[in-house]
């Protein structure tokens, strides 16, 4: 049997009658939800963003799901999310972005996953790793409503039902799944978590250098599916990506989350092509910052990550009006051998950004003033606070919008 996906653009109705319709089409929240049982939502609250800029969950699409939910009769209703600014912390984004608000007014649980406890899931079916560190919430309710942002991503190319559920891990974990393939990783997410329901808010959605630091996209849409692997290749195709060349997307495939071939997928309420839009990747132009020497290599495979989280770092630096601060900086990415790269002079740092450097880093670790970042890629805070650590230049809060994560 065809999984279902429905599409639904927004047009001039509300945004609940737009959410209805879209579960609607899926039979309504009644087939995912019993009365009687309990509920947990999902949403992506990564940072504190607005929803216009197409990095979080928007609280209209959270506050219809959890309508929806009620109608059905869920006994109980809870908003779990465990953001990766942990320099922030969870509530404080769910503060600022007014959840907290909407949680009292609606008479719904708020938990911050980084801080319930953690219980470690093994299961063979792990094409990666060989075990997984959980939020004990998981275990906690009867159906589980992800509610993900469309957006680009320079690790995964894409972020939207699988990527989301990284908020549901350990922090230890959340840091560990940069170390590793995170297109892979992401993949063996799902498969230790239980089938959950996905609504995607594709109302704004992202561009460019997301998940935080790209430009909005006006999409008006809201998607909904039962399968995660259906849902992301359809946003995929809508976005303008082929979903057959998404690492994680065939990972998802062959671990028999179900297929991603169109002809596989029942397409309810608009067609892809009529929501069809075609998102700037989050590759990264190279971009030339004073005083800083970056030598990046060619890679055989399509990766983009490092160059991304470089990016996202030394800008945030920039506008913090720090850059003249790191003058001399090398930064070394995507490959091991450089070839004889130039003296380091005193009170200057070699950075060697990603695990294709580790080979380098490993034969000139003696020299002074040489760094490694693990990571595949690290992530954009980690990068950042790397390189501040070493030159003493502390970061100010308010140019900090969050972890790529």
């Amino acid at each position: 049997m065809r999984e279902k996906v429905s599409i639904v653009k927004k047009n001039k109705k509300t945004v609940l009658e737009t959410v209805r319709e879209a579960v609607g089409l899926l039979g309504g929240m009644r087939v995912f939800v019993k009365p009687g049982q309990r509920v947990m939502l999902k949403p992506n609250c990564t940072g504190p963003l607005s929803s216009e800029d197409g990095a979080v969950t928007s609280n209209e699409v959270l506050e219809s799901v959890i309508i929806l939910a009620k109608e059905a009769g869920a006994a109980q209703v809870d908003i779990v999310e465990g953001s990766g600014a942990f320099h922030l912390g969870t509530m404080r984004i769910f503060q600022t972005l007014g959840v907290d608000a909407l949680a009292k007014r609606l008479d719904v649980g708020l938990f911050d996953a980084n801080e319930t406890g953690f219980e470690t899931v093994r299961n063979p079916a792990f094409r990666m790793l060989e075990e997984i560190e959980l939020s004990k919430k998981v275990w906690e309710y009867d159906v589980i409503i992800n509610i993900p942002v469309m957006k680009t991503h320079p690790l995964t190319e894409i972020t939207v039902a699988y990527k989301n559920m990284n908020g549901l891990l350990s922090p230890k974990d959340k840091r560990r799944f940069h170390d590793y393939n995170m297109r892979k990783a992401i993949v063996d997410l799902t498969t230790a978590l239980p089938p959950y329901l996905t609504i995607v808010d594709g109302l704004t959605a992202m561009e460019g250098l997301g998940p935080l630091e790209g430009t909005p996209v006006k999409m008006d849409l809201i998607m909904a599916g039962g399968s995660p692997a259906a849902v992301d290749a359809t946003a995929a195709r809508i976005m303008g990506f082929s979903a057959e060349k998404l690492e994680y997307l065939r990972e998802a495939q062959r671990a028999g989350h179900g297929s991603i071939c169109e002809e596989d997928i029942e397409i309810l309420g608009e067609s892809i092509r009529e929501a069809a839009y075609a998102f700037k990747t989050a590759e990264p132009g190279k971009q030339q910052y004073e005083g800083i020497s970056v030598f990046e290599l060619e890679m055989p495979d399509k990766c983009y990550g490092c160059r991304a989280v470089m990016t996202i770092a030394l800008t945030r630096i920039r506008e913090a009006g720090h850059l003249p601060g790191f003058k001399g900086m090398q930064i070394l990415m995507n490959g091991d051998e450089p070839g004889e790269l130039p003296p380091l002079h005193e009170g200057e740092h070699l950075f060697c950004i990603g695990n294709c450097t580790r080979n380098y880093y490993e034969k000139n670790k003696e020299k002074e003033n040489i760094h490694f970042i693990m990571g595949c890629a690290p992530a954009g805070l980690t990068t950042e606070e790397a390189f501040r650590d070493c030159y003493g230049i502390s970061r100010p809060d308010k140019h900090v919008r969050g972890r790529v994560d």
